[in-house]
């Protein structure tokens, strides 16, 4: 098994961070030398020192040049073999760093679609030519979705050089809703309100602004209806202030990042993911595991897993009348909602499995780069501070 350094630069906590996290966990059992890269106080980091996986922490912004001598010195006195990085930015700074190095091979988890992640702006359109210069240099690609793979062969890169390994996830155990009247008293709301809950980071391409639209036009009729918005994100204050211009703040609250999205997915009644572009969510497969009915966009990863009507409610992405329609369904139906739920549940289980996830992840690994030489195993963490990198 060669030493992989794995990158992610992520502000935020997300879905890529959660594949992350347990091929963290998987590595660290299996005693093979491994090191996460990730922003020095993000929640990522925090995370991984928690629960004392072996972390590098990075010192820098992501747009900091410094990042490719780091990354290096990194590479040079703990001797990784492959360099795996798991979004746009990590992707352009960790190339750099695997080419100046030598007998480094790059691998690529995409995650989603960065032209559609970015609106088509020159932003999405210079991450795309990271993949490609990525891929002109040889590196390899993961995909994370049916839709994730269509992605990437229509930019250029040549299908072989690409391997679909799904997301996946041990499916938790589900908590009973005990915590429910808690919730429900913290945030002012009565026992009968239906709650939504909405689990992603506030950015543009995860639709919140269609959401409210939505929740405006369906809780005129449905006055119980009320949403919880969790995650952090750039969005914030613009999506708090449409909240209010819309009149929506006894029905809407907004958690920011929370640790606890399980114990808040047990206390809700239904998910809701209004992306104008997705992957394979994490967040998904855990309202999956919770059984709770859903009403998602019809696009990417979770419109080729699931069926309108089937297994889920999807609508079309960027429609705030479709959205709404589905919002006043899911709470008028909902018998035959939890219907729909148990069927994503059987979907999932029979689908996806977590432990072929990391399997086929190693196998790429190893196939990327010999092993490297037996020695002592990195040690980081629990004192990340030793690594920091001094100009």
């Amino acid at each position: 098994m060669p030493r992989v350094l794995i990158v992610d630069l992520a502000k935020y906590y997300g879905g890529a961070d959660v594949r992350v996290l347990e091929l963290a966990r998987t590595l660290e059992r299996l005693g093979h030398t491994y090191a996460v890269a990730a922003l020095a106080e993000s929640p990522l980091h925090l995370q991984l020192q928690k629960e004392n996986l072996t972390v590098l922490p990075v010192p820098f912004s992501r747009s900091n040049p410094r990042l490719i001598p780091f990354l290096m010195r990194a590479i040079r006195r703990y001797g990784f073999t492959v360099v795996d990085a798991h979004n746009s930015q990590s992707q352009f700074w960790a190339l750099a760093a695997a080419r100046l190095s030598r007998g480094v091979k790059m691998i690529c988890t995409v995650h989603s679609a960065y032209r559609l992640e970015h609106d088509g702006s020159w932003k999405g359109l210079f991450y795309e030519q990271v993949l490609r210069l990525n891929a002109m240099l040889q590196a390899r690609f993961i995909a994370v979705s049916e839709a994730v793979d269509g992605y990437l062969q229509n930019v250029g890169i040549d299908h072989e050089k690409i391997s679909l390994i799904h997301n996946s996830m041990r499916l938790p155990e589900p908590r009973d809703r005990g915590g429910r009247a808690a919730l429900l008293q913290s945030v002012g709301w009565d026992p009968e309100s239906f709650v939504v809950i909405v689990v992603g980071r506030l950015e543009p391409v995860k639709g919140h602004s269609v959401l409210l639209a939505a929740l405006k036009k369906a809780s005129a009729q449905h006055p119980q209806l009320r949403c919880l918005i969790v995650g952090g994100g750039r969005m914030r204050e613009i999506l708090t202030a449409r909240m209010k211009q819309l009149d929506l703040q006894d029905r809407v609250h907004f958690t920011g990042f929370r640790e606890d999205v399980l114990s808040l997915l047990a206390a809700s009644d239904a998910f809701c993911m209004p992306s104008l572009s997705e992957g394979l969510p994490y967040a998904l497969l855990e309202a999956i595991a919770y059984r709770l009915p859903l009403l998602v966009s019809k696009v990417g990863g979770m419109a080729a897993l699931l069926t309108d009507r089937k297994d889920a409610l999807l609508v079309p992405p960027a429609n705030s009348h479709a959205l709404a329609s589905g919002l006043a369904w899911i709470v008028d139906h909902r018998q035959q909602a939890e219907h729909l739920a148990d069927a994503a549940f059987e979907l999932v289980q029979q689908r996806f499995n977590c432990d072929e996830m990391i399997a086929e992840t190693v196998a790429i690994y190893r196939h990327a780069a010999p092993p490297a030489k037996l020695g002592s195993k990195v040690s980081l963490s629990p004192q990340p501070k030793v690594e920091v990198w001094k100009a």
